[in-house]
């Protein structure tokens, strides 16, 4: 199912009721989101198949942005054209959207405590979408290898730049040596309507020279501030590659050490609700920007205000480029090079999820060594049931998700 495949209305509500469901279940961050659609969108509804869906996570991940709120908001654009685009992002992000803001409003809503083993959830949750996503990679000796690697490299080199040279790489790699779909195609450059793309880069050079000539002047005037902050997660949102993790760092240092928004305490605190969330992890910008506002004496309709700042801002650069950059895209997508390194593109993301399956792992290994020996020992058994009973699909994700929580308020 190449370019658009527009469904009957019927049909889309249906789509976006799916959509609805998988943004009040789909915990456990970006390397589970992919499952979730493999199993809603695909085994049960049969909207797209899975060829599809590997081609459209390929494209995704070759944009900044949150990916897997892209893949989905990409499928919603073939399925229905730009609105049920927008609508399909819309409610895929809307319920996390308003538990991050309800923690910016109640910060006592969730303690420490209570979420003491959701780190232990998350390595879980990262195991099972490892092992899951390695069964439907296309297993050739190339694609283990770039696997492989990729995991290595992000186990071992911490840093942004790391997702897109590896993605990047991963597509030169695999276009040149990747086994042939079939006839090779020349590159149809007359073809491809490039202005969509400088549209995209006019808006975001736009915003960004607007925010930065108010914040000059956002002290002498309290109503610029949250134009400030539109713009800084919009820039967030748009160079932000590698996901939830990459926002998490780029919003510590904009947030946290350079702007005095926020402590590094109420940050933590966040980017641990995060976890226990569901949907994208980018509405961590949701809660941010609230807690941001909070700290600058706003009222609770300014807190309000500034989690629907950081809802929009941090998702408009990306579904912009989705919107812009999918058109260009199916236009090269019968290109043979492009088709032969989408294989490897997908490998590299596999590989990134193993990378963050050891960073986590290793990270949780670190908290839990000075503990004590039942607290190691809880931590052990909650991973461990956590992929058991992703594996048996017996269980639902939410009950996943809330039995690591019982757990932590019933532990002293």
């Amino acid at each position: 199912m190449h370019g658009s495949t527009n469904i009957q209305k019927g049909r889309q509500f249906q789509f976006l009721k799916t959509v609805l469901w998988l943004g009040l279940t789909a915990f456990g961050g970006p390397q589970m989101h992919l499952p979730y659609f493999k199993k809603r969108l695909i085994d049960r509804k049969r909207f797209i198949n899975q060829e599809d869906l590997v081609e459209i996570n390929a494209f995704c991940n070759l944009l900044p942005g949150p990916t897997t709120t892209q893949t989905i908001t990409t499928i919603g654009l073939k399925l229905g054209g730009p609105k049920l685009a927008i609508l399909t992002v819309l409610f895929w992000a809307l319920p996390g959207a308003a538990i991050m803001l309800i923690l910016a409003l109640s910060p006592t809503f969730l303690s420490a405590h209570q979420l003491q083993y959701i780190s232990a959830t998350v390595v879980g949750f990262m195991v099972y979408g490892f092992l899951s996503m390695s069964q439907w990679m296309d297993k050739t000796p190339l694609n283990w290898g770039i696997l492989l690697i990729s995991g290595l490299l992000g186990y071992s080199i911490h840093t942004p730049l790391i997702f897109p040279l590896g993605v990047i790489f991963a597509a030169l790699i695999s276009a040149k040596f990747g086994k042939h779909l079939g006839p090779k195609t020349k590159l149809p450059s007359s073809q491809i309507k490039w202005r969509n793309l400088t549209v995209f880069f006019l808006i975001f050079t736009i915003v960004g020279a607007g925010g930065l000539l108010l914040s000059k002047y956002k002290t002498t005037s309290k109503w610029l501030q949250p134009v400030v902050y539109f713009e800084n997660t919009y820039r967030m949102g748009a160079l932000s590659f590698g996901g939830g993790n990459v926002l998490a760092a780029m919003t510590m240092e904009q947030y946290v050490h350079h702007k005095k928004r926020m402590t590094l305490d109420e940050l933590n605190t966040g980017i641990g609700a995060i976890q226990a969330t569901p949907g994208p992890n980018f509405n961590l910008a949701v809660y941010t920007n609230a807690v941001a506002m909070r700290n600058s004496n706003y009222t609770q309709s300014g807190q309000i205000m500034g989690g629907v700042i950081g809802l929009v801002a941090v998702f408009l650069p990306g579904i912009l480029l989705v919107l812009f950059a999918y058109p260009i895209w199916t236009t090269l997508q019968n290109y043979s090079a492009l088709q032969r390194s989408i294989p490897g593109i997908f490998a590299v993301s596999v590989g990134f999820i193993l990378a963050a399956s050891l960073i986590l792992g290793e990270q949780l290994l670190i908290q839990i060594q000075n503990l004590s020996y039942s607290k190691i020992s809880t931590h052990l058994f909650v991973l461990t049931a956590t992929v058991i009973m992703l594996y048996t699909k017996k269980i639902s994700t939410p009950l996943v998700v809330l039995f690591s929580i019982l757990i932590g308020w019933l532990m002293p």
